[in-house]
């Protein structure tokens, strides 16, 4: 078996796992065979680190995995070899109080995959075979392929953000960003808001392009229209920041109306910045972060079982697990890539 590290010298290393783990009762052994490439995966293979998050040891990247079950555990009833699973990234510890609360997405003692925010590290699915708990795994239909399944992970994450809003009639929406979640979260969005009042906001005319194509919607390229943030000054009801970018938060400000609702979608690297505050008690700005997702990730799946999405047209590349590295250059690139998979 066949596992692809990254260290901190931003270099790939294939190490072969010999030993088969054994199966705990509530285990299950996948074989992955698709596995999207995040932003936090592009921020680790260009920096070596992620919101802060340094690799101190090598680390397998991935985190928006699909695959099929090899093995069970002797507690599980459930599930069985060759079941379809969409992967959830993230083992709660079901102990602390945030898990009590129903705020998993909150627990102190997450393990996420793909993450070097702990000691070891916990490692992620470019692989050919890993192990997860029973509770990740989310069961597939079987028309849905593992290219679908592999966007529950940022698809439950756009279903998060779209949900802290309570969506008035007619509401002015700028989505401020349009990678993968910028464009996911246009998809949720177009249920819920007239395409004629969402704006895009981006500096790339590729993704731009490819957002357009999703919706008759109103894009601009920031860059080439500096004029848009005085054009437009309090004119929005509510604001998504999914780039990470520092200035766009402070653009969206002063786009925002008085009593807007503010979402933080995009990591912000080093997570300082500077913001007019006087403007956001003015206007009595709500800016509410929006933190991966608790039970949107079943209802991704869900959705993506009922093929009320498509994703096709965010779907740019394909590489074989084995090509990771390629993989992880082209989807460092927007001029050429949306969102780029692996697959085994």
């Amino acid at each position: 078996m066949k596992n692809y590290y990254f260290n901190k010298n931003l270099e790939f290393s294939i190490e072969n796992e010999n030993k088969q783990q054994i199966l705990k009762p509530n285990q299950v052994r996948i074989r992955m065979r698709n596995c999207g490439i995040c932003g936090s995966d592009i921020h680790y293979f260009l920096y070596g680190e992620n919101g802060g998050r340094k690799i101190q040891e090598p680390l397998i990247l991935g985190h928006e995995a699909a695959g099929e079950i090899l093995e069970v555990g002797s507690n599980i009833k459930h599930l069985k070899a060759s079941d379809r699973v969409a992967i959830n990234p993230a083992l709660y510890c079901n102990k602390c109080n945030y898990c009590k609360g129903q705020k998993f997405h909150l627990c102190e003692n997450v393990l996420f995959f793909g993450s070097a925010s702990k000691m070891p590290h916990t490692q992620g699915a470019f692989r050919e075979q890993f192990i997860v708990d029973k509770d990740q795994c989310h069961l597939l239909d079987i028309s849905t392929s593992f290219e679908e399944a592999a966007f529950a992970e940022p698809f439950a994450v756009a279903l998060h953000a779209a949900e802290f809003v309570h969506y008035k009639k007619n509401p002015k929406v700028l989505i401020s960003g349009c990678g993968p979640i910028g464009l996911l979260l246009l998809k949720v969005l177009l249920n819920k808001v007239s395409e004629k009042n969402i704006y895009v906001l981006d500096v790339n005319e590729n993704v731009l392009k490819r957002a357009k194509k999703i919706g008759n919607i109103n894009t601009i390229n920031i860059d080439n229209n500096p004029s848009f943030v005085k054009e437009y000054i309090n004119y929005f009801d509510v604001c998504f920041e999914a780039s990470g970018n520092t200035n766009s938060i402070n653009n969206i400000v002063e786009l925002s109306k008085r009593g807007a609702d503010i979402i933080q979608v995009g990591n912000m690297p080093g997570g300082l910045i500077e913001i007019n505050y006087n403007k956001v008690m003015i206007k009595e700005l709500k800016i509410q972060g929006s933190y991966r997702f608790t039970y949107e990730f079943d209802k991704a799946v869900k959705k993506i079982n009922k093929k009320e999405y498509d994703f096709q047209d965010i779907l740019t590349h394909k590489f074989k697990l084995e090509n990771c590295a390629e993989a992880m250059k082209i989807a460092s690139d927007k001029d050429k890539s949306i969102k780029v998979q692996v697959y085994n």
